[in-house]
Formats: structure tokens, C-alpha cells, sequence
């Protein structure tokens, strides 16, 4: 019987053993990693190869059903000059459409107005030279508005690339000029999250004006001073410290 107290005892004293070194390193607090975290961005400009327009061809009548007719019949006049002057039918599309009512007020009474009937297309001109030619038929056919112009670039992938080396490179000078500032040095990157943008640079208020010039006169064809489409690349990315 005292062999087999003998026996339990000694287990109490080991398991009580492992349970306090369980404890101590359970309880150890463990090293605090220094770290830093920066951004840094890049931008590229590249040289767009085709143009978006939007065009608008807006009636006003007193009655809808005038106006909607008249609108379908103009707007139907535009894609049909559209295509003659070089535009694939997959490139033109309904971009929005709305009827909507006018009303005035007289004698302290609100009436009813004419109907506006709006019919926006959206065109895709994948020959930026053609651009202007374009404009032109599509004023001279009865568009009476240019609301969008965005130059746009068909392959991205290559200035994305330089945009987003651009923008670690300029993340990476940030830590290691703060951290050499401190005393400290840049190990490795522990977390990093990545943003890109295009911006597309044109002069939109002078599209519309020249637009206007162009409808004026048959023989003149609308100028586009080809602009630039700027690829930017952002980074967040957060280093440990030596």
C-alpha cells in the first residue's frame, strides 16, 4: 500500500511540475515586432489609341408623341451616318434615354410644358485620326450635343507594370529614409495592399465649341488635339524593423 502511495505521489510532483513550466512559458510575453508602414504611388502616360463619345440628340415638342417620333427618326438619321462614316454597329450603343416634362408657372398656377426627349449614344472610335470626321457626321445628321470625350488606351497591362514598380520603388525610398532617420532599418514587408487609376487628360469645353464651328461649315472637319491617358499605381505596404 505504501508503494503505491509512494508511486502517486511522485506523479503529483510531476505532473505539478510540467503544469508550472506549461504556466511560465504561457505567460511569457512575447517580443514586440517594430514596424512601419508607408505608401507610394506612380504614374505613367500613355499615348490613347481610341476615343469614347457621347452624343445627344434632344427634341422638345408639346406633344410626346411628337416628340418621342421626331427624336427616333433623328437619332436613327445619326447611327446611319455613324456607320458611313467608318463605325462599326457593335461600337454604337444607347448609352440613356429619358422623356421628360417641362411646366411653368402664370398667374400663380403651375402648367404643364413641352415634352424633352433625350436619346444619348455612346460611340467607340477605335481610330483616334477619325475622331474629328466622326463628330462632324454625326452633327451634321442631327446630334445637337457632345457630352462625353474620353480618351482611352485598349492594352494597359504594359504601363500598369511601370506604374506599380514605380510606386513600390517610391514606398520602399519612404520607409528606408524614415527608418534610417530613427536609427532603424528595413527588414521585410510584412503586409501590402495595392490601388490603380486612369485618368484621361483632354480639353472637353473645346471638343463642344469646335463641334459647333464644324456643323456650321461642311468643308471644315473638326480638329482633335490627341491628348493622353496617365496610368497611376498606389501602394500601402507596411515593413518590419531591424
Amino acid at each position: 500500500m505504501g508503494g503505491i502511495m509512494k508511486k502517486f505521489k511522485t506523479l503529483f510532483i510531476i505532473l505539478g511540475a510540467m503544469s508550472l513550466l506549461s504556466c511560465k512559458i504561457t505567460n511569457e510575453a512575447p517580443e514586440r515586432v517594430k514596424t512601419i508602414s508607408v505608401s507610394g504611388s506612380g504614374s505613367v502616360q500613355v499615348k490613347p489609341d481610341q476615343i469614347s463619345l457621347t452624343f445627344l440628340v434632344k427634341s422638345r415638342e408639346w406633344n410626346v408623341n411628337t416628340a418621342t417620333t421626331g427624336n427616333a427618326t433623328v437619332t436613327d438619321k445619326v447611327i446611319n451616318a455613324l456607320k458611313e462614316a467608318g463605325v462599326d454597329s457593335s461600337d454604337i450603343s444607347t448609352y440613356d434615354y429619358r422623356i421628360t416634362q417641362e411646366t411653368y408657372w402664370e398667374n400663380n398656377r403651375e402648367y404643364p410644358g413641352r415634352y424633352n426627349v433625350t436619346n444619348s449614344i455612346i460611340v467607340l472610335v477605335r481610330n483616334v485620326a477619325t475622331a474629328g470626321s466622326i463628330i462632324d457626321a454625326a452633327v451634321r445628321n442631327g446630334a445637337n450635343g457632345l457630352t462625353g470625350f474620353e480618351y482611352l488606351v485598349s492594352d494597359t497591362s504594359s504601363a500598369l507594370r511601370q506604374a506599380r514598380t514605380l510606386a513600390v520603388q517610391n514606398a520602399q525610398d519612404a520607409a528606408a529614409l524614415l527608418a534610417g532617420a530613427s536609427g532603424a532599418k528595413v527588414n521585410e514587408v510584412l503586409d501590402i495592399a495595392e490601388g490603380h487609376s486612369y485618368t484621361s487628360r483632354n480639353n472637353n469645353a473645346n471638343a463642344k465649341v469646335m463641334m459647333a464651328e464644324a456643323s456650321a461649315d461642311a468643308a471644315i472637319t473638326t480638329p482633335i488635339e490627341t491628348g493622353s491617358v496617365t496610368v497611376t499605381a498606389s501602394v500601402n505596404i507596411t515593413y518590419s524593423l531591424q
